[in-house]
């Protein structure tokens, strides 16, 4: 896959959010109830933020986050502002079961950069299947966003 790699600084957002800690294919079903506690009002494609994950056993730390302008009505769903991070980011197009390719583009161009990669990082999910029908995997499009430290 050629993949466009890009340095943005990506804007500070509010979110309702949900921690998460689990396989992260499972996430998908955790979703939708933070979705039902803002009442679908979103502002933004949802996303995940990852704090760790085991690349062996896919299981992670996560925060479910959907931005809104919303207050959830519901337990354990709150809202949080994310800050302004300077970022790596890639759009993968495609089956979620591709998008280690995405990953090696950005570690390989940080690598080449001199750039030091940082959690937590995203996958916002900008087109994926919805809730009633799956759609065509073949057309999803995942942006992921990796915060960066630049090396002095």
């Amino acid at each position: 896959m050629n993949y466009e790699i890009e340095i943005r600084d990506i804007e500070p957002i509010r979110v309702a959010f949900i921690k998460y800690k689990g396989i992260a294919t499972d996430a998908n079903k955790v979703f939708p109830s933070v979705f039902k506690a803002i009442h679908g009002k979103s502002n933004g494609a949802p996303f995940i933020c990852y704090y760790v994950m085991n690349q062996e056993t896919k299981i992670g730390e996560m925060d479910l986050c959907v931005p809104t302008a919303e207050t959830p009505n519901n337990n354990g769903i709150t809202i949080k502002e994310i800050p302004r991070v300077k970022a790596v980011c890639v759009t993968h197009i495609g089956p979620y079961e591709t998008m280690n390719y995405g990953y090696e583009a950005i570690n390989r161009y940080a690598k080449e950069n001199s750039l030091i990669l940082q959690f937590p990082f995203r996958e916002v999910y900008i087109k994926g299947p919805g809730m009633l029908l799956k759609g065509n995997p073949n057309k999803y499009v995942t942006e992921i966003i990796f915060p960066i430290k630049e090396v002095e």
